[in-house]
């Protein structure tokens, strides 16, 4: 008797044999590459490709996806333009100013909603966002709220709502938190014991699809505060949240084409939140094309730390924030440190890490990713080495990462492990 095993096994052979033909398949964008894969560099290379090409969206998009790969030549710089000349700077002769932790975590006693902003292109930014997280925890801010997060969508998906400590940090969160920097901002949060909740429109929240740009404005803005007031402050009276936004969706007055987020939320609830700008006030990479504002605040001051300025009472800031916003943070110019950003080896929490990497003759981008997250999320850091670079710097929190290497043509086997005291 011929074992029922073997029969299933000839049949599977002869169905392959004369079966229909294999079915055609669509060629992996760069987008499913790095969707897919985490692989960051064909978007990369795809989108600097096209801006050099002149494609304008394109380069707007560089823009933002230069960040996440660490290239902050790119990301900022190629941005920049110098001011116009009709814009003058402001007299600082009797401005004052302060430490920009010490003023927010002095305000933000007072309210139960701190609302932070940044550029979508501005790494940076995202490192500051994570040293107000640590100083409004004492506060008892207990709640981490991010316009990235990723709202509920027709077909299941993963929620940052899910995410506690311990748990793998997963790249479908959300798109920003591609950002090395973003990510650690998050996994830190989650090991401080926030909580955290998506607050984004839904897709069943857009406004029609003949809406002009005024009324998709709105309709977004009005979705984003009823969102943060039903996950969070509906069930939640007593929360103490930090949200972290972009740009205008933290103005608690109505400028720049609309009523945002900030001022809805403020109407809504009765809460006067604390709102924070600094995406106006990031030094250029090249010093001449700094805003008047921002340059002003520089000579003025020198800072070494991110500062606040302030004159006669009122905050000084970008003439699109001014009085709609009630403190502005500028950012010093910092030299970069082994290569790496100098505003990310400043941070007390990282740890400065120095290997060697097996040499390459082609563009990688040598990443340190948790060991016991995998390849679930974003790396912990990672940055681009040119062309036979034999050694890569690192900054670190505590823990133990493994390293390895993509290139354009996909992600080389891991190279190392190590422990971060």
């Amino acid at each position: 008797m011929v074992p029922r095993r073997s029969v299933l096994l000839a049949a599977a052979g002869l169905g392959f044999a004369h079966g229909a033909p294999a079915i055609s398949q669509e060629a992996l964008s760069s987008n499913d590459r790095f969707y897919a894969e985490g692989r960051y560099l064909p978007t990369y290379l795809e989108l600097k490709a096209k801006a050099e090409a002149g494609d304008e969206a394109a380069r707007q998009m560089l823009s933002q996806f230069a960040s996440f790969l660490g290239d902050e030549a790119t990301a900022v710089g190629m941005m920049e333009r110098p001011p116009h000349p009709s814009l003058a700077r402001p007299d600082l002769d009797d401005a004052v100013a302060r430490d920009a932790i010490e003023a927010i975590v002095e305000a933000a006693r007072d309210t139960r909603i701190v609302i932070l902003n940044e550029a979508h292109n501005v790494s940076g930014h995202r490192a500051f966002a994570a040293r107000v997280m640590r100083a409004l925890l004492p506060l008892g801010y207990d709640w981490f709220a991010a316009e990235t997060f990723t709202s509920p969508q027709p077909d299941p998906h993963v929620r940052i709502s899910s995410y506690v400590r311990g748990a793998p940090f997963l790249s479908s969160y959300g798109y920003y938190t591609h950002d090395p920097v973003f990510a650690e901002m998050v996994r830190e949060a989650a090991r401080l014991g926030y909580r955290f909740a998506d607050y984004e429109q839904r897709f069943d929240q857009n406004a029609p699809d003949d809406a002009d740009g005024a009324l998709r404005i709105a309709a977004r803005e009005e979705a984003q505060a009823d969102n943060l007031i039903a996950n969070i402050l509906s069930g939640h009276p007593e929360a103490r949240v930090f949200v972290f936004v972009g740009y205008s969706h933290a103005l608690e007055k109505p400028g720049r084409g609309g009523t945002w987020f900030a001022a809805r939320l403020k109407a809504k609830t009765g809460i006067d939140p604390l709102t924070i700008e600094q995406s106006m006030n990031w030094p250029a990479i090249a010093s001449e094309n700094d805003a008047p504002h921002v340059a002003a605040v520089l000579d003025r001051f020198a800072p070494d730390r991110p500062i606040v300025v302030s004159r006669a009472g009122e905050i000084v800031a970008s003439p699109a924030y001014v009085g709609k916003m009630d403190l502005s943070v500028f950012h010093p110019r910092m030299a970069p440190v082994a290569g790496r950003p100098g505003w990310l080896a400043a941070d007390p929490e990282r740890r400065r890490v120095a290997i060697s990497v097996p040499p390459l003759d082609e563009l990688a981008l040598v990443q340190a990713l948790p060991l016991q997250e995998g390849t679930a999320g974003p790396p912990a850091d990672h940055y681009l080495l040119t062309s036979g670079a034999a050694e890569a710097t690192f900054f670190l929190h505590p823990g133990r990462y493994f390293f390895r290497q993509e290139t354009a043509v996909g992600i080389r086997p891991a190279f190392g492990v190590m422990s971060v005291d």
